[in-house]
């Protein structure tokens, strides 16, 4: 599994040397992190399969400490082109696109029952009125929120990077009548969007399969009004099932269908990682490919927040909306965390 662990410091690999190209005009930026060697990353596209296969073996930790630390409005334009970040941005675009069909399937036009009943009322709660406001729903997927929320009377744009989610949005608003512009777009560089745009940003369950969180939360303070609103969902880091933690499991439930969630063991809370899930159709079946989650500390999203120039206005840890058994183990570690912030 890709960057699931830490490598060796020898595995840190000189792009240049490995794909046979020299820095060009851009040159090469040096990175390390504590205790490995140094590594040269090029600005300039791969041009063979040797070098991709290198460059995929980068712990991408590195690469978004390093870019994170980049102040320099040039080298945030530079990103798109940059060889790392364009190999998991592509792959990424992949799995989404290949997994399409099966997410659609699984959101069935209105959310999981974890999203109807414990996330999605917060979510309403935290967003506030929203008729007339100009809503941009950042990583929209399916679209089922996006829909929900024209239908509420807000002028809604959603955008995803994923060609093929896009494209089922677009029958499923069709299909119920909504008007929602859409557009293929990706988070970390919004270019479909001007400045000074939206009322309220809207980011579902996003920013935790998001490679570069501080780009993200830039974009979205650059497209938001003065005082605009963003308020974004992620499954909760400390008890993320998808990361480092894991129920430890009974026996199966006959009433409920699901295994008795004895205790939860949180372990690796602080290291930032990626990990590939496998996620399961409503039927049981595997997803055709694994998708990416990018374990982060609470208070990474905190200062990500901050340094981008958004005050916190809430933080919720949202609990099953009634008491149904099926929601045991939710009703007693938080699934979800939302954030609602404003731009200063």
């Amino acid at each position: 599994m890709l960057w699931k662990h830490r490598l060796p410091s020898h595995r840190l690999v000189s792009v240049s040397q490995c794909s046979g190209q020299k820095p060009g005009p851009i040159g090469g930026t040096m990175f390390k992190r504590r205790g490995a060697k140094l590594a040269t990353m090029v600005l300039t596209p791969v041009r063979n399969k040797l070098a991709t296969a290198v460059v995929r073996r980068v712990e991408h930790r590195s690469f978004l400490q390093f870019t994170h630390n980049c102040e320099k409005q040039a080298f945030r334009k530079l990103q798109k082109s940059c060889v790392l970040f364009k190999i998991m941005d592509e792959r990424i675009r992949e799995q989404w696109d290949s997994n399409a069909e099966a997410f659609s399937g699984l959101i069935d036009g209105e959310g999981t029952p974890h999203h109807r009943k414990i996330l999605n009322p917060c979510v309403e709660v935290l967003l506030g009125d929203v008729v007339g406001k100009k809503l941009l729903d950042a990583g929209s997927g399916e679209g089922y929120l996006a829909r929900y929320y024209a239908k509420k009377g807000a002028d809604v744009t959603a955008i995803d990077f994923s060609q093929r989610l896009i494209e089922a949005s677009e029958q499923m608003s069709e299909k119920e009548g909504v008007t929602v512009d859409y557009r293929v777009d990706n988070v970390c560089y919004i270019e479909s969007v001007p400045n000074v745009e939206f009322d309220i940003v809207l980011s579902n369950l996003v920013l935790l399969n998001v490679p570069l969180l501080n780009d993200a939360i830039h974009e979205f303070h650059r497209v938001l009004k003065a005082e605009g609103v963003l308020v974004f969902s992620i499954v909760h880091p400390a008890f993320n099932f998808f990361g480092p933690g894991s129920w430890e499991m009974g026996e199966k439930d006959p009433k409920t269908q699901r295994r008795e969630g004895l205790h939860f063991k949180i372990d690796r809370y602080f290291e930032e990682e990626e990990y590939e899930r496998y996620w399961k159709t409503r039927e049981g079946e595997m997803f055709p490919e694994p998708i990416s989650f990018f374990h982060r500390t609470l208070s990474t999203y905190f200062n990500s927040l901050s340094s981008a120039g958004f005050q916190l206005l809430a933080f919720a840890e949202p609990q099953p909306i009634d008491d149904d058994p099926f929601f045991d183990r939710e009703s007693r570690i938080p699934f979800f965390a939302v954030f609602k912030a404003q731009k200063i």
